[in-house]
């Protein structure tokens, strides 16, 4: 069984981490008789792998400096990620483009329908008390 320090310092992550997870039920842990938490190493393992955090994964292999090579399928899911995103900032600069072209087109247009020097004065704003009388 380990303490939340330990479980902190085997998983890589803060106390204060592993005190969340055990709050929030994310990671089992039980109270000794002096009421200290006991994790089991097999329940962090396991909150370890369920985590998303691919640094933290990564720091459960503590044994070996050099994790292993990725695999052929995550470096295809690599390759369709990278592509995604290289569409997906195409897709950003294009929309940008568009966005300036209208502007300055919204410009242009509102340059061309103002009357040279000031616009037209708003008419003098209706009395309320006039509408009373009627």
């Amino acid at each position: 069984m380990l303490t939340p320090q330990q479980a902190s310092n085997r998983a890589k992550v803060s106390r204060g981490t592993i005190m969340n997870a055990i709050k929030d039920r994310h990671l089992l842990a039980r109270r000794d008789n002096r009421n200290r938490w006991q994790i089991d190493p097999s329940d962090l393992s396991k909150w370890l792998s369920d985590r998303s955090d691919i640094a933290t994964v990564k720091g459960v292999n503590s044994d070996s400096q050099h994790g292993p090579p990725p695999s052929d399928e995550n470096l295809i899911r690599i390759a369709v990620l990278e592509a995604e995103l290289k569409g997906k900032e195409q897709r950003i600069a294009d929309l940008e483009r568009d966005r300036d072209g209208w502007k300055a087109q919204a410009q242009e247009l509102a340059r061309r329908d103002a009357p040279q020097g000031q616009l037209a004065p708003l008419p003098p704003p209706r009395r309320w008390w006039s509408w009373r009388r009627g």
